[in-house]
Parts: C-alpha cells; structure tokens; sequence
C-alpha cells in the first residue's frame, strides 16, 4: 500500500533531519513544510501536542517525535530494513536512541551555545567537558563493535538518529575553538561519524547553508540568555 508523507519541519532542527534520513534511505517520496518555531500556526499545534516538530503525515494522519516516527516509517517500507529482527538487539539499539535524546544532543546544544557565544573559562569548560564524557561512553560501546555503524555492517536507526548532531559538532569544532579536536581524540566516533556523514541518504539530508544557520541560530540564542 503506497502513503503520502509530509514531513513538518524548521529548516535547520536536527530531529527533522533523522527523519529525512530515513524516508531517503527508504526511497520514499515526501513533501517537507517548514514553519516558524517562534510563530507557531495554529494548524500545527492542533496536530502537534508538545508543539515540536517533526511531525510526518501519513496519509494526512499525523505521527509525532522523530523516534516514533522513524519505527514507522521502517515497519510501512520493510526494505532496506534499519533495525534487526532480535527483539532484544533492538531493544538496545532503542536504548541508544534514548541516549543521544537524552545526553548526546543536550550536552552537544550547551557545548555550541557557549562556542557560539564566546564563553570562555569553566563557562566553556563545563559544557564541553559533559559532550567529552557523553562521547567517551559512545567511543567504548563502538569499540565493542565491528562497524563501520553504530550496530555493525549496516545502517540504522540509531545512526539516523546520531547523524545529524555529529554532523553539526563537526562544524562547530570549526568555529575557532581550542578544544577543536574533540573528534579527533576519539577514533571511534570519528571513524563512525564519517562513515555516516559519506552516505548518500544523510549527505542529501543536510539543510542547505548549515554551518552559518546553525551558528546565527546559537549565537542569538547566546545573546538572548546574556540579555534576560
């Protein structure tokens, strides 16, 4: 049964982009519709109980949070598939989604506001030191592995779900930072983040003018907390 998608987004949010991953990786055609997050229409918020996006119509049924939406998308187009069939691998492969939600991208979002805003001492420290340890936890889990991905030779949704947010830090080591070699000191995450970032589902997926987008969008959010 073939569905129409329409995927709701702000341009530069990396949740939205774990989403196109996967409908590009799927081969599925879709819409994207942007809004503004600071001018929430009201159509979305109807369909949008917390307000976040991404929200994915399917069929103009709305579905909500990228995790839930990315199980879908994989159990409505079984090929390729991007999650095992042992319920218990994909239980931990579900556990280390939780973690990037949870750890990773919180710890990489104060990381970059306080790059972006010029923080300097513990102020820059503190954030970059909580990414270290959340990275290092990553770098022994890979290590267990065989990759070149998170659960071995093929792709999944727990590299969808990390792509986005390795492929911003990789650009925020490149805004003049001295701790730019964060990557670098982890052989693991570095080896796993390009293999994804080379994939021509995650690379079609990158929101056009990132680097600057991304860096206004931190550096306002920097001045905005300064100010209040």
């Amino acid at each position: 049964m073939n569905h129409r998608f329409k995927l709701i987004s702000f341009d530069i949010c990396p949740y939205v982009e774990r989403s196109r991953i996967v409908l590009l990786e799927k081969g599925l055609p879709h819409e994207v519709e942007f809004i503004e997050l600071a001018k929430k229409p009201a159509w979305f918020l109807e369909i949008s109980p917390m307000g976040r996006v991404p929200v994915l119509l399917v069929d103009d049924r709305p579905v909500f949070e990228s995790m839930v939406i990315n199980e879908l998308v994989n159990e409505l187009q079984p090929d390729p598939r991007l999650f095992p069939d042992d319920p218990i691998a994909r239980a931990e492969g579900r556990g280390w989604i939780v973690f990037a939600n949870d750890v990773v991208m919180p710890a990489g979002g104060a990381a970059m506001l306080a790059i972006a805003g010029g923080a300097k001492g513990d102020a820059l420290a503190e954030p970059l030191g909580a990414l270290r340890d959340a990275l290092a936890k990553l770098e022994r889990q890979l290590a267990r592995g065989a990759g070149p991905f998170f659960l071995g030779r093929d792709f999944s949704l727990v590299d969808a779900s990390y792509a986005p947010f390795l492929r911003r830090w990789r650009m925020a080591e490149g805004w003049g930072v001295h701790e730019a070699g964060l990557l670098a000191s982890l052989p693991q995450v570095s080896a796993w983040a390009q293999a994804m970032l080379s994939r021509p589902s995650v690379a079609a997926a990158e929101p056009a003018e990132l680097d600057a987008k991304s860096r206004r969008f931190y550096a306002d959010r920097a001045a905005k907390t300064r100010a209040a």
